[in-house]
């Protein structure tokens, strides 16, 4: 978009204008005048040969009062950085989450094929935040560092597959893995979002202890229990399931702990965490600008070039 910086100085366009009607106005302040015999040479010369002159004139003072009007050009505008969550997504990728208990389009599907949709679609709700992956089963791995390109993170999500971490629940080390990645940032908003279907097996780093340590370092988590329940069986198709640790670790952190057992109550947790956890959208922007003035200003110069090589030749 084109505008003019200091738009008032146009109105220097009438200045001549006003000089020369007040020149008219009072005579007197131009004193006598001034007889010069014409030469015969002189007299011979056609005044139309002239005309154009004060044309060039008046088109270099108008490039000249436009140039002082300071044009610009403004750019899209650009947003400046922004307060910002730092927000690591933790997935459970043990043997259990191959189990289809899930009802996905009408289709019997595994529990990791909905939480790649259902995390996808969170993902792409929270611009603004830098966040990362990390898998969890025999150890704990980070597939994708804290980072604002959305669009490799969800691929990374989409490409998850069982056997990338081994078979076992490491509950802990996935809390602990997150709060290594996590102390190394500046941000104030450290969140960890732990989603499991199972209990820790492997024991090399007590869950609570891990949350403990979290909780000091401000990390706020929230676990998700993933899986069906079989209204047949007392105990649960999902009786691995360890609720009251997931629930301990959210509550020593700050957190939350949400059950899912369904497609849809899966995403609702993610559009509960989002209402808990908004994006901080920044309401600074910058807005490239782009000075114009050298051109009509190389314009007018260019014209009072001309009118003085032609003087010059007269």
């Amino acid at each position: 978009m084109l505008i003019l910086a200091w738009p008032w100085l146009l109105g220097l366009v009438l200045l001549p204008l006003l000089v020369r009607r007040r020149l008219r106005a009072v005579p007197s302040m131009l004193g006598d005048p001034l007889v010069i015999p014409t030469l015969p040479y002189v007299s011979e010369r056609p005044v139309a040969a002239h005309r154009w002159q004060p044309l060039l004139l008046m088109m270099a003072w108008l490039c000249l009062c436009l140039a002082l009007s300071r044009p610009q050009w403004l750019g899209e505008p650009v947003a400046l950085e922004q307060a910002h969550r730092d927000l690591l997504l933790a997935v459970d990728l043990s043997d259990s989450m191959r189990t289809q208990d899930m009802v996905l389009k009408g289709a019997p599907v595994d529990r990791l094929s909905v939480v790649k949709q259902q995390l996808t679609q969170f993902v792409n709700r929270r611009q603004g935040d830098r966040m990362g992956l990390i898998l969890f089963a025999d150890h704990a791995y980070v597939m994708m560092p804290l980072s604002a390109d959305h669009a490799t993170l969800a691929q990374f999500i989409d490409e998850l597959d069982f056997g990338l971490a081994g078979h076992l629940t490491a509950i802990g080390e996935a809390i602990g893995l997150s709060l290594k990645r996590l102390e190394q940032q500046q941000t104030q908003r450290k969140v960890l979002i732990l989603l499991s279907d199972g209990r820790d097996t492997v024991e090399t780093l007590p869950p609570l202890t891990a949350a403990t340590l979290a909780a000091q370092a401000q990390m706020r988590i929230y676990t998700i229990g993933l899986g069906a329940e079989d209204p047949e069986d007392p105990e649960g198709s999902n009786s691995d399931l360890d609720e009251q640790t997931l629930t301990r670790i959210a509550a020593v952190t700050g957190g939350q702990y949400f059950r899912a057992r369904d497609p849809d109550s899966l995403a609702q947790i993610y559009r509960a965490i989002d209402e808990l956890e908004p994006s901080e959208i920044s309401a600074r922007f910058y807005q490239p600008r782009q000075e114009l003035y050298p051109w009509p200003l190389a314009l007018a110069l260019t014209l009072c070039l001309l009118l003085l090589v032609r003087r010059l030749h007269e």
